[in-house]
């Protein structure tokens, strides 16, 4: 009865043990993602690039960290950011951008940015759109027609990576 004890003490100890040790492990990868209102922006037969926008949520605090396309849809897929700048726009702008500033009759210079991540604060929506952070596709192959779609892995610190269908439209969903 005593070995019988200590066998059932010693396995109840050992499956505590490794329960314990894969919990860590299990939850850096179990974080579900939410992806919703993919969509990239439809683009001109000529334009050498494009961008796709969503909304992420994450459970846990984590980050973007990258994102990837077939070869055939682009050649170099980076995380941006877009911002107002002041001054001159250098010959390095990714794009230029006037925008009327409510009621100050002055114009407003953007300009796109690649970023190494982007922060997810645990269970709320950040927003890739127009104007803010975004997917940028890079030497397009082809352009971005209306009504198809593309394949998008992002990558994340803590969720691992998540393969998305982002349809391609003429304006946001």
């Amino acid at each position: 009865m005593k070995k019988t004890m200590m066998a059932i003490g010693s396995a109840l100890l050992l499956t505590a043990g490794l329960v314990a040790c894969g919990d860590d492990e299990a939850d850096k990868g179990s974080a579900t993602i939410t992806v919703t209102e993919a969509w990239a922006r439809t683009s001109p037969m000529n334009a050498a690039n494009g961008a796709a926008y969503m909304n992420i949520v994450s459970p846990v605090a984590d980050k973007l960290v990258s994102a990837s396309v077939d070869a055939a849809v682009a050649g170099k897929v980076e995380l941006h950011e877009t911002v107002e700048v002041d001054g001159e726009m250098t010959a390095s702008t990714e794009m230029t951008a006037s925008t009327e500033m409510s009621g100050t009759g002055g114009e407003v210079a953007m300009e796109m940015r690649p970023v190494q991540s982007i922060e997810l604060a645990a269970g709320v929506a950040t927003k890739l759109m127009p104007g803010g952070y975004h997917v940028m596709l890079l030497d397009l192959v082809q352009p971005l027609v209306n009504g198809t779609s593309i394949e998008v892995t992002l990558t994340f610190e803590q969720a691992g990576t998540k393969v998305i269908t982002v349809p391609i439209r003429d304006e946001a969903p």
